[in-house]
């Protein structure tokens, strides 16, 4: 039986890279002596799965993992023995079984929404007193967004309008916040530095640096951009 993991991924945790977090949740897992499923082979491992990983710097408080166990345990027993063994800045927020049809996490994610704010309340962005207007030029008017992503492989050309689902500014006390939803996974995978990157260019401050972003992961999702589902909402308690 596969059972989905939701934890959130804040404070210093947030300097932790995607393989030595993988490492913390196998110890964790054992620690919490929950029945889990290995591999068969010479080198056995736990059978466990991740979402789509979350790039060191940012928050999250929608990550996901898929974890196979041999036994039942109940839902709320799984959540309090691994929460007893999270550190700071780690914690666990549902433990729900999948159905036996339900993709894997991994393969699942489609689409992923953010919240971006600026770390310094002095960015120039922060300057820009028609950025609102402007943001609706940018993206609601706009038939396209044309930009040059790097890639491993090199550069290439690639238009981000079909591939940003949401697009929301809305402003706080002098400071522009956005609300994102990007396509994400394995295909098309647009990260909210490059989103705003774009957003920089178009209103006159070409000199970006996305280290100024303070960016959190809010939810993943899976299926169309139309019919999108959050990871967390498949399968139930037991």
């Amino acid at each position: 039986m596969r059972v989905r993991v939701k934890f959130e991924k804040t404070g210093i945790m947030r300097y932790v890279g995607h393989l030595d977090l993988m490492r913390f949740f196998q110890k964790a897992v054992k620690r919490s002596e929950l029945p889990i499923r290995y591999s068969e082979g010479f080198n056995p491992h736990q059978i466990m799965s991740f979402a789509s990983p979350l790039g060191v710097g940012l928050t999250s408080v929608g990550e996901y993992m898929d974890i196979d166990l041999k036994s039942e345990v109940a839902s709320v027993d799984g959540l309090s023995r691994l929460n007893e063994n999270m550190v700071e800045g780690l914690a666990i927020t549902s433990f729900k079984y999948l159905p036996d049809d339900a993709e894997k996490c991994m393969s699942a994610v489609t689409a992923a929404s953010y919240v971006v704010t600026y770390k310094d309340t002095n960015d120039d962005a922060c300057y820009i007193d028609n950025i609102a207007d402007l943001k609706v030029k940018f993206f609601d008017e706009a038939h396209e967004i044309n930009i040059v992503k790097k890639t491993k492989k090199g550069e290439r050309e690639l238009d981000l309008k079909p591939l940003i689902y949401r697009f929301n500014l809305e402003i706080v006390d002098g400071v522009p916040i956005y609300d994102l939803l990007l396509s994400s996974g394995s295909t098309d995978n647009i990260k909210p530095e490059l989103v705003i990157k774009a957003f920089h260019e178009f209103i006159g401050l070409p000199e970006f640096d996305d280290l100024s972003l303070d960016i959190q992961r809010i939810d993943m999702f899976t299926g169309e951009p139309d019919s999108l589902i959050s990871l967390g909402d498949i399968g139930d308690e037991h």
